[in-house]
């Protein structure tokens, strides 16, 4: 019997092309315009794969694709879309989008991945009717969350504890402490965090030792107060690598004392560190003052090797990232072999560590298909640190600030931004992200 697929597209000649793709690869289809149809179309038929449009009047394809996943969570979605920025292509990742293709069409590629996800959909339905006695449960990861997080897809039961706890932990008072191993992205982490609010008032600013020195600390908070910051949250990431002045401003913030007695708004810091607090202090990397501060609420960032389903994703994300700047023409995917191989790696530099692997396995990939061939080639024999990448970073990260400070002096407004820098507004709004 033939695979049956839902093909929805509001532009009448690209649906007939979709439509005619799978009809030519033998496929049983229905073809849609009109995203509203097409939901009470799915609430009364099986289909064995949707293919949705993106960009659509009335419901938006990840709109739609919710809707699905909401009656039958197991359907596998492939979204079709002219142009998505990165962060949209990493939010349909998270929520369970089984492939992004980019027009014009690689069609090859387009059905490959139609065959793999529906064969991936009748192995999970043999395993589940092979084991009808033994009762499972189905994690939906970060979607089945009432608030957004992106920093782990939250596939695993320690990461989903991991944000929902972050989330309750929210409005805390003075001080708030991630504490993890090395390599992990605590800046997405607290990007997460920041999101968690909705009030404009609500103004993060972010440190490291480079530039957590007094001047440049209180620059920041003048221009957010500026800004019309309500409160303000400062991300303090590694400070067990201060010296013994960045210790004691570290110190001074959330208590308002020192450089900030002045500071009519609210002070709270988050402290990202690498290490355990108690071997830190014994060490005497850290003294008893900003021990006890971080120690308040201590928060354990899971390592990878403890959320190995979130690693694939995490690993497809990341793919996302660099796509554009390889000059692939759509998204790379991972394999399934590729996706087993990464759930196995103990990482033990965590989010860098895949991160430099991913990148290289993409360099060393002329298709769009990372192969596990292509990730043990990049894995075998390199170093796990690139120093250009490093570099790079750091002038990312730089520039970002920049472009921040200068967005906040200009009342958080996007074209007076825009016209400082001589560029437009969707850029600096995409810089900012």
């Amino acid at each position: 019997m033939a695979n049956k697929v839902l093909i929805l597209d509001d532009d009448a000649d690209f649906n007939s092309l979709l439509t005619d793709i799978f009809e030519q690869a033998d496929y049983e289809v229905t073809s849609i315009e009109d995203p509203l149809v097409a939901v009470e179309v799915f609430k009364d038929a099986h289909f064995d794969l949707v293919v949705t449009d993106h960009k659509m009047p009335e419901m938006t394809g990840t709109e739609f694709m919710k809707r699905v996943k909401e009656m039958r969570p197991k359907t596998p979605v492939i979204m079709v879309s002219g142009y998505l920025e990165n962060d949209a292509i990493r939010d349909l990742i998270s929520d369970g989008v089984g492939g992004v293709f980019l027009k014009p069409l690689n069609i090859f590629s387009l059905l490959e991945r139609t065959n793999e996800l529906l064969e991936e959909a009748r192995k999970m339905d043999a395993s589940a009717k092979a084991a009808p006695e033994v009762e499972t449960t189905s994690n939906a990861g970060a979607a089945s969350l009432d608030f957004r997080f992106r920093s782990f897809p939250c596939k695993a039961d320690v990461s989903l504890s991991f944000a929902e706890r972050l989330y309750n932990l929210r409005n805390f008072k003075s001080t708030l402490s991630l504490v993890g191993e090395p390599g992990m992205h605590y800046r997405t982490i607290c990007e997460d965090i920041a999101g968690f609010y909705e009030s404009k008032g609500e103004h993060f600013l972010y440190f490291d030792r480079t530039n957590f020195q007094a001047e440049k600390v209180v620059d920041q908070l003048n221009a957010a107060m500026g800004a019309g910051a309500e409160r303000v949250t400062c991300v303090i990431e590694g400070p067990e690598t201060f010296d013994a002045a960045q210790k004691k401003l570290a110190v001074d913030l959330p208590k308002g004392g020192g450089v900030f007695e002045t500071f009519s708004v609210d002070l709270r810091a988050i402290f990202c560190v690498s290490g355990d607090l108690d071997s830190l202090f014994d060490e005497e990397v850290i003294d008893e003052n900003l021990y006890i501060l971080m120690g308040t609420a201590e928060v354990r960032v899971p390592p990878l090797r403890e959320c190995a389903n979130d690693i694939p994703v995490m690993a497809q994300k990341l793919a996302v990232d660099s796509f554009r700047e390889l000059g692939k023409d759509s998204v790379p995917r991972i394999d399934q072999n590729a996706k087993e191989y990464l759930r196995k790696q103990p990482w033990n530099e965590n989010y860098q560590g895949l991160r430099l692997v991913v990148r290289k396995a993409m360099e060393l990939t002329p298709g769009d298909i990372i192969t596990i061939d292509a990730l043990l080639a990049a894995s075998s024999g390199e170093k796990t640190v690139d120093e250009r990448e490093q570099f790079m970073n750091e002038l990312n990260r730089l520039g970002a600030e920049y472009i921040e400070a200068a967005w906040l002096l200009a009342g958080q407004d996007s074209q007076k931004t825009a016209a400082v820098f001589g560029t437009t507004a969707s850029a600096v709004e995409q810089r900012l992200k």
